[in-house]
């Protein structure tokens, strides 16, 4: 199965290198990596291997802790 690349911004990319390195050795000690294509303005991400954790599962988890979709 072809995994899927996830479009980010800047601002959203660098909160998912920040979540990336507070789950670090969670994540090598399961050996899993993940590739990113760039343009100027847009990084194209995705999961080597989603059976840890999805992207939709980091993305979740990133905006829970920034704040958004959390009520007032």
């Amino acid at each position: 199965m072809e995994l899927e690349f996830k479009k980010l911004n800047k601002d959203e990319y660098r909160e998912f290198e920040n979540w990336i390195r507070e789950h670090n050795q969670e994540l090598y000690e399961h050996k899993v990596a993940y590739e990113v294509r760039w343009t100027d303005e847009d990084y194209l991400v995705r999961l080597c291997d989603e059976s840890l954790y999805s992207m939709s599962d980091i993305m979740l988890d990133i905006h829970n802790k920034v704040g958004y979709n959390v009520p007032n």
